[in-house]
């Protein structure tokens, strides 16, 4: 059998084409790499400014600024001293600053104070070394040069959550079933009078909640106000109606030039010759007994005109009293109770809420304003430009500042953000019932900046007046509506 010759192998040649084809995916597949390479470089970049963010927040000078106020405020009860300030003990700051900012940034919508506190505690328990509460404060301070940091704390403490839980809306359109003053307890005149500008004496028919169907009636008060409410003291079943005061001055006035002063007065004027004041322990002084008396009389106009026209704010019984709430600074309850007392009503109960107290300052209550910012001034004072002047205006815009952190207190941003949240609970925990509510100008502020939808720079500076009686009307799905019932320009009665 004749064997096949041999063949030999085939050269395979590439046409032309080929050969540029393959060149252009060569330089493509290194353009590929080079960009891949140049992401990573920029990845890198990306990352290194973020630490960076967080490095920059620190530094020898600032951290040992800190620990000297520290000492200031401690004394011999602070166990790190301005010596330890190392770069190695800087660079660990750093580290709890960025740990400090994703705790922030990890709290859920579902936070409440009460579950923010407890996880604030365990946070410092667990993250801080030794759970040092100095090492937090230093840490957390030196973020307020960190815009992610403020920005991320505006977004978890924003007071525009409760103004979207109380569910604000627009004027109901032409046509509405429902009326502008439903939820209303105080009616302006364009409510109140008819179309002659006559007085109304009857209100609408309305729901109760429970499909019952109330017809109102309108009382006029002698300062021009006009109300409208249902016989016997009725309140709907899908309303809370709400009075608002605000306390007297106390023993530990926020004012003037009192050496003792540790009570809970407005947290934002820091004038000359007042001391940091506490969220408890203060109160009501002579003089601001005889305030809620004289509150307690011009209500009592209020409650004796609605009661004889057959519509009481409230119908006596020992078994029914008047809920109050307010906070756990003493005041708070003196006011109510003189305030309702010269009214008429002696059987009530007061419920004190630790969520409605004013800021916690921490390791600065008691102390002399003064004497804290002449110590600030001359701590940080060689790190600042402009004249004597200047820097105490700076130390004074140190502790206004809303993200910073009083020593084993807290920032105001909290603060407002928890008496927000328990402002909107009482509101939301008491349909169906007339109450009182007392508290601090600070935190009235905090429920006007609420119901109007306010933003930190128009509610920050507002005071209310301790003459005023605001009405407050809620009802889930409307936005809640509120007006005075006395206001120093319509008083209830000549003084």
């Amino acid at each position: 059998m004749t064997k096949s010759p041999k063949k030999e192998p085939l050269e395979l040649v590439q046409p032309e084409q080929d050969v540029q084809a393959d060149q252009v995916a060569a330089r493509e597949n290194t353009l590929i790499d080079e960009c891949i390479k140049r992401t990573y470089v920029v990845e890198a970049a990306m990352v290194e400014r973020e630490h960076a963010e967080f490095h920059n927040c620190y530094s020898i000078k600032s951290v040992t600024n800190d620990l000297k106020f520290l000492h200031h405020v401690y004394g011999d009860d602070l166990d790190i001293y301005p010596d330890d300030v190392t770069p190695e003990f800087v660079e660990s700051l750093k580290h709890l600053g960025k740990d400090i900012y994703f705790f922030i940034q990890g709290l859920g919508i579902e936070n409440t104070p009460q579950t923010y506190i407890k996880r604030k505690d365990e946070f410092i328990e667990s993250a801080i070394p030794r759970g040092n509460p100095h090492l937090f404060y230093l840490a957390w301070n030196g973020l307020l040069n960190n815009d992610s940091f403020m920005r991320v704390m505006r977004q978890k403490f924003n007071l525009s959550h409760f103004a979207d839980m109380l569910c604000a809306r627009d004027i109901p359109a032409i046509g509405s079933n429902r009326t502008r003053y439903r939820t209303k307890l105080v009616l302006a005149d364009d409510m109140a009078n008819t179309k002659d500008n006559g007085r109304r004496t009857e209100g609408r028919l309305l729901n109760d909640g429970s499909g019952l169907i109330l017809k109102e009636g309108i009382v006029w008060l002698p300062n021009g106000k006009a109300m409208p409410l249902f016989p016997q003291a009725y309140v709907p079943l899908n309303q809370t109606q709400l009075l608002l005061i605000r306390h007297g001055r106390s023993v530990h006035e926020s004012g003037g030039d009192n050496p003792e002063f540790v009570g809970s007065g407005s947290r934002d004027y820091w004038k000359n010759n007042r001391r940091i004041s506490g969220s408890v322990g203060n109160h009501l002084h002579d003089d601001g007994i005889d305030t809620a008396r004289e509150l307690g009389k011009d209500f009592r106009v209020a409650v004796d005109t609605l009661e004889q026209a057959g519509y009481p704010l409230w119908s006596w019984s020992k078994d029914t009293p008047i809920w109050v709430y307010g906070s756990e600074s003493e005041n708070t309850e003196q006011t109510a109770r003189y305030f309702l007392t010269e009214a008429g009503y002696t059987n009530l109960a007061f419920k004190a809420i630790y969520g409605l107290n004013s800021q916690k300052y921490g390791a600065l209550t008691h102390r002399s304003k003064n004497d804290v910012f002449a110590e600030v001034v001359r701590i940080y004072g060689s790190s600042w430009s402009g004249s004597e002047k200047d820097h105490k205006a700076r130390a004074k815009a140190m502790f206004k500042n809303r993200f910073y952190h009083f020593p084993d207190g807290e920032t105001l941003l909290e603060s407002d953000w928890r008496i927000a949240h328990n402002f909107v609970k009482v509101l939301q925990q008491n349909l169906g019932r007339r109450v009182v509510l007392c508290d601090h100008s600070g935190a009235i502020r905090v429920f006007e900046a609420i119901m109007k939808t306010l933003d930190f720079a128009d509610y920050s500076t507002r005071k209310e007046n301790q003459d005023s009686i605001l009405a407050i009307c809620y009802q889930p799905g409307r936005n809640p509506r509120y007006d005075y019932l006395q206001h120093k320009e319509y008083l209830l009665r000549k003084r």
